[in-house]
């Protein structure tokens, strides 16, 4: 069995073409080399494509979703495209992010089996360590096809042997996902003892309305009212750090075009006084960003 490797710099190559360019400093003609022959079945082999996150097509972006579910991520919300690869191109930091996508090929068609992300080091004063990208704050596992972290992580070091000959690929083996356990049944919870409605006097009630905001045209609104909520009340506003700001923007955007965006906005006395920005749908639902103002003086109290 023999490996091949197709570096793309900009945008998918057509026929399997290498499209000029370089990755991290390095030429793309050495990644066209043939590799030696994998202890894998002779029928198989591997293409390594590096890509950009804005050089990702929307056919290997549906592949990398079915990869998702093949897989069993622990996270299919945060590993989703729509969420890695905006944080990539809004929050890398200056560092040289770039998604190496390994695919089966030979059985068929091309099956993808890996998606990695990467931290290349610099070309001059870098080390030769290349280790798996992390978004700030979170721990993702990279998401490849069972039974298939071997062979990618060969085909992977391979291909950045070929643009940096001494980079060394630091990936760890996965841990296989846990089986599915049955969930409890929810217990009944009693209410608590009050006072009697007749017994209060001169107290006026002020309820809590929550709004829920999923409709695709008007994701975007409610954001802009979650974003103000959190300039007016946060230390460190997210409307104060652009990238953040665009971020925030940029992923309810995709998600809610596939109506997996709900932003809850919580209204008293008209005022919108706590708001929250989940992800998903379902038992995988992320709360993704959160803001509470129920303390906020008078004077920012804003009307909706």
């Amino acid at each position: 069995m023999r490996q091949r490797f197709t570096v793309i710099e900009g945008g998918a190559a057509a026929g399997g073409s290498v499209v000029a360019g370089s990755v991290a400093g390095a030429s793309l003609a050495d990644a066209t080399e043939r590799a030696p022959a994998s202890p894998i079945g002779a029928s198989v082999s591997w293409r390594v494509d590096l890509r950009r996150a804005a050089a990702v097509s929307e056919a290997e972006i549906a592949a990398w979703r079915a990869l998702l579910v093949r897989a069993r991520v622990a996270d299919p919300v945060l590993s989703d495209p729509d969420h890695l690869l905006s944080v990539a191109q809004h929050q890398a930091g200056g560092r040289d992010l770039v998604f190496a996508l390994a695919w089966a090929t030979g059985q068929g068609p091309d099956q993808l089996a890996a998606v990695l992300p990467l931290a290349m080091p610099h070309t001059l004063w870098g080390q030769e360590r290349i280790g798996l990208w992390q978004p700030h704050g979170t721990t993702l596992t990279p998401a490849i096809a069972p039974a298939c972290f071997e062979p990618v992580r060969a085909a992977v070091a391979d291909c950045l042997r070929r643009l940096r000959p001494r980079a060394v690929l630091a990936l760890e083996p996965v841990a296989a996902p846990r089986p599915e356990t049955a969930i409890a049944p929810l217990r009944a919870v009693p209410r608590r003892a009050g006072i009697p409605a007749h017994s209060l006097v001169g107290v006026r009630a002020n309820p809590a309305q929550v709004e829920r905001v999923s409709e695709p045209g008007l994701v975007r609104d409610a954001v802009e009212e979650f974003l103000l909520l959190d300039a007016e009340v946060s230390s460190a506003p997210i409307i104060g750090d652009p990238s953040e700001a665009a971020l925030v923007r940029v992923v309810t955007r995709l998600f809610a075009q596939r109506r997996q965006a709900t932003v809850a906005l919580t209204r008293r006395d008209d005022a919108i006084v706590a708001a929250t920005i989940t992800l998903g749908h379902g038992a995988q639902a992320v709360l993704w960003r959160q803001v509470a103002g129920e303390g906020v003086p008078e004077r920012f109290g804003r009307r909706a």
